[in-house]
């Protein structure tokens, strides 16, 4: 029997396929990573995030330096040397990154928090009979918050085992779905195939 050659869709569908099952492979061998090797993961990433920040400070100095028409101080130069600071330290200091980022988003949180005591509180003031149900919520959030604040490690690794569990349930997912497009493709090949 002579050989037929694939459609123009089969071709599709098979290129689709492939690159759709890579990158579910990627993902999920990410996500083992990020799961079982959180510490180390979080250190690459932060190393990562540092040479970045540092390369576009550099960038931003040398774009001030050969701009021969700038006189005196820009914000380009500001910003380089601010993102070029901050690259360094983040380097220097590889935890440094990922603790600032829990830090920041703690004190973010607490500060809604305190927000959400003083409503509850207002709540009660104007004779709202479950005003301690919020009371109790934002005292919780809060203290959560802190926690973010004062132990910024422990949240760390934690993120990374969150992220690393989503990825691999979406490369699963994503696997399970390429399975499924296999099939299809089996057929459409079957049903246009010239005899």
């Amino acid at each position: 029997m002579k050989k037929t050659k694939d459609s123009p869709l089969l071709k599709t569908i098979k290129g689709i396929r492939l690159n759709a099952s890579l990158a579910a492979l990627a993902y999920l061998i990410l996500g083992v990573v990020l799961l079982l090797l959180p510490n180390t993961s979080k250190r690459v990433l932060c190393t990562l995030v540092g040479v970045g920040v540092t390369a576009y400070g550099l960038f931003s100095i040398l774009g001030f330096l050969l701009d021969r028409e700038t006189d005196g101080l820009s914000v380009e130069l500001v910003i380089g040397v601010a993102a070029l600071a901050f690259g360094l330290f983040s380097l220097l200091n590889s935890s440094f990154l990922m603790d600032f980022l829990i830090i920041s988003l703690g004190l973010v949180i607490a500060v809604s928090s305190v927000s959400s005591i003083k409503r509850a509180l207002n709540l009660k003031n104007f004779g709202y009979s479950y005003w301690w149900v919020s009371l109790a919520v934002a005292v919780v959030t809060l203290v959560v918050a802190l926690t973010f604040v004062f132990c910024p490690g422990v949240y760390g690794d934690l993120l990374m085992r969150i992220i690393g569990s989503i990825l691999i349930v979406e490369s699963i997912g994503d696997l399970l779905t390429i399975h499924r497009l296999s099939k299809l493709a089996k057929d459409v090949k079957a049903t246009y195939t010239i005899r």
